[in-house]
Formats: C-alpha cells, sequence, structure tokens
C-alpha cells in the first residue's frame, strides 16, 4: 500500500501544465472556425471528429492568447495525416463570460498558503480548454477563502464582466477528461512477470505505477493536484477503490480508481482504457545508452541558447546523443517530450525527458523504483 501511494502521488502528474502549447489544424481550412462555436480545446477535438479523425490519437495545444492553436497527433499514432499542424483561430466573441463556463477551482493545501494568481489561470484554463495569460485578465485572489476573480484587462484582447471562480470541488472526470489513453510502453521485465503472475499485488502495484505515467500526460491539468493524490489514493486502497483488468494476450486493459479527497475531488471514478506494448523506447543518452536511475548526465553543446531558441536546444541535443535522423523524425514535437529548465547564469540548462512519453524512455524519480524504468537528468553546458 505504501508503495503504491508514494508512487501515483509523485509521478506522472508532473507535466507541466502551464507549459503545454496548443497546436491544431482546421482540416478543411476554414480559418479556424467551429461552427459559430468557441475553439476551446473540448469543441477543436469534436470537430475534428467530425472530419472523421481519431481524437484520442491527438492533442490540441493552444498557443497563449488564444490566437493560433496546434494540433499534435501521437507519434506512434497509426495513419497519422501528419504530425503537428497549425491553424489561426477565430472567436465568434471576445466575451469572457461566454469562452469561461466552469468556475471551480478546488484550492489544494499543496499550492501554497498564499495562492498565486497564475495557479488560478492555470487551473482555469486546463478546465475550460482555454489559454488565457496575465497579460489577457487580471486574477485576484482572497487568500483567505481562495475564492478569485477574473477580469479581461482594460484595452485587451478580450471583453467582459468579472468572473467568479469558486474553490469547490471536481470530479475526477474533470481533472482526467482523457480515458482512452492509447498505446503505452511498459518495460518488458515489468510486463513479462505480470503476465507471468496477473494475481500478484506487488506486480500489479508497480505496472499501476507505470500506467499512470502515461495518464498523467495525457490529462495535464491533474499536474496541479499533485498535493490531493496522496489523499486520493489513501482514500482508494482503503475502500478497494482500485481495479486492473488486462488481457494479457493483446496487453487492452483497464484502470479504474474510484475515491475522492475532501475539498478537492468529489466521490468519483478516474478510468484509463489503454494498450500495453513492451516495445523499447530510446533513453535521452549517447547512443541510447540506458542511465542508471538517479543519475546525471554531463553534455555539452557547442551553442548558447535561450528561451526563444529552447526548440533549437531540444533538437540539437537529440541530433548529438540519438542522431539526426531520429531529431528530424520527431522534430516538431521535441518541445512537449523534453523539458528544459535554464540556469540562472546562463551557462548551460537542467534537461529531462518526460515520464510518459511515448518516444524516449524516462521515469519519475519514486516511480522508477517500480516502473523498471531509470530516472535520469541531463546537466547541458553552452560552449
Amino acid at each position: 500500500m505504501k508503495k503504491l501511494m508514494i508512487v501515483l502521488t509523485s509521478l506522472a502528474l508532473t507535466a507541466p501544465i502551464a507549459g503545454a502549447v496548443v497546436a491544431c489544424k482546421d482540416v478543411n481550412n476554414k480559418g479556424g472556425q467551429t461552427d459559430g462555436t468557441f475553439p476551446t480545446v473540448s469543441n477543436i477535438k469534436a470537430k475534428l471528429k467530425q472530419e472523421n479523425y481519431n481524437v484520442d490519437n491527438l492533442d490540441v495545444d493552444l498557443a497563449p492568447g488564444m490566437k493560433t492553436a496546434t494540433i499534435r497527433f501521437m507519434p506512434d499514432a497509426p495513419n497519422k495525416p501528419y504530425l503537428t499542424k497549425k491553424m489561426d483561430l477565430t472567436w465568434p466573441t471576445n466575451d469572457i463570460t461566454k469562452i469561461i463556463t466552469v468556475t471551480s477551482m478546488p484550492y489544494d493545501a499543496a499550492m501554497g498558503k498564499t495562492l498565486p494568481a497564475q495557479t488560478v489561470l492555470d487551473a482555469v484554463n486546463g478546465l475550460n480548454g482555454t489559454k488565457f495569460t496575465l497579460n489577457d485578465v487580471d486574477v485576484k485572489v482572497d487568500q483567505t477563502s481562495y475564492n478569485s476573480t477574473i477580469t479581461p484587462k482594460a484595452g485587451g484582447n478580450f471583453t467582459g464582466e468579472a468572473i467568479a471562480i469558486v474553490n469547490e470541488p471536481i470530479t475526477f472526470s474533470e481533472a482526467f477528461p482523457l480515458t482512452n489513453i492509447g498505446d503505452i510502453y511498459i518495460a518488458e521485465e515489468l510486463w513479462n512477470a505480470y503476465k507471468s503472475k496477473p494475481s500478484d499485488e506487488s506486480i500489479q502495484t508497480s505496472l499501476t505505477a507505470a500506467i499512470m505515467e502515461f495518464v498523467g500526460d495525457r490529462n495535464r491539468f491533474a499536474a496541479l493536484y499533485k498535493g490531493t493524490m496522496l489523499a486520493v489514493m489513501m482514500d482508494a486502497m482503503s475502500n478497494n477503490g482500485i481495479s486492473l483488468t488486462i488481457n494479457t494476450n493483446n496487453g487492452e486493459g483497464s484502470l479504474k480508481i474510484e475515491a475522492s479527497a475532501a475539498g478537492v475531488i468529489n466521490k468519483s471514478v478516474l478510468t484509463a482504457n489503454f494498450t500495453i506494448h513492451s516495445t523499447p523506447r530510446k533513453f535521452l543518452n549517447t547512443n541510447d545508452a540506458k542511465p542508471t536511475s538517479g543519475s546525471t548526465i554531463n553534455v555539452t553543446l557547442d551553442k548558447s541558447y535561450s528561451a526563444e531558441t529552447v526548440d533549437n536546444l531540444r533538437y540539437d541535443l537529440v541530433t548529438k546523443l540519438l542522431g539526426q535522423q531520429f531529431a528530424d523524425q520527431y522534430k516538431d514535437i521535441w518541445y512537449d517530450e523534453i523539458w528544459v529548465t535554464f540556469k540562472e547564469d546562463k551557462s548551460g540548462a537542467t534537461v529531462n525527458a518526460k515520464p510518459g512519453s511515448k518516444i524516449l524512455a524516462a521515469s519519475d524519480s519514486l516511480a522508477s523504483l517500480m516502473t523498471k524504468i531509470p530516472s535520469y537528468t541531463l546537466n547541458v553546458t553552452f560552449s
């Protein structure tokens, strides 16, 4: 029990929601129109579904300010027409009261005693499928009740009256709306162990940890509530609220977690459907060498980079470690696969492959004990 709680509260819900970009294309080049509805993430996906796209195989990343978007197909999606495609968005109105329709935002103590305006906006964006920035709106937070108010900036791109954001619980279906996770990639050692002993509780625990890395990657809003997941898992395990069912012949399976967390998650069910593969992904290391878990890999690049050229850094790093062909193959999505934090002195950056990637192999530091995939960091120095 202890191992599962540790893993599920620390792994996959680590994808930085504020850094997610939205990418999308209008299949018939209609300029981002969605038949008079607002081009939020859910509406764009609904439009693509009408065009016979399998929306479980793609994500939509909105650009800050929501003037453009990008469709980003999963790199392993079969018969994908492209990897990414961008489009301009046309909004039928700039009135935020028509755009922001979900106005609940539960406070999690892990967010800090002082709740930042950016955290509130990240949560509102995640729940509404939008990408407002603090250049678009003002966010005032009552640091006692943790209720908030969002108001369009005077002279900005958006209009409308102030919107009250209420500190009240949500459900798993709101925090984890995507239930069909698609293909996931599990260490062969772990998958073989499960197939040999599918009833073994310890192996089930490890496999659940590995699955949750992919669940978290496809449902990034939940990253804001990482602190709540401990209470959720304690509730689920004490009430037999976790169910894992997998067909070992074809890897198709389902994970269900029924639980609640006071003030944050109402009693509800998290559902994830998936298909397991053990096809190896590549380690972000020289010649795909498997790193030691917890290790730091030192890499030197012969250029300097900044926030404006961070995508060049990602591409150059992959080229150096894994070759140009691999770097070119996924060039348009490295922004989503590799996390970069620049050092304050601008001499380099700390780099990580994201847990839950479908092309790079890496786990969260605690989850790696269970998933059999190492956690590692790259220390990149600029020349």
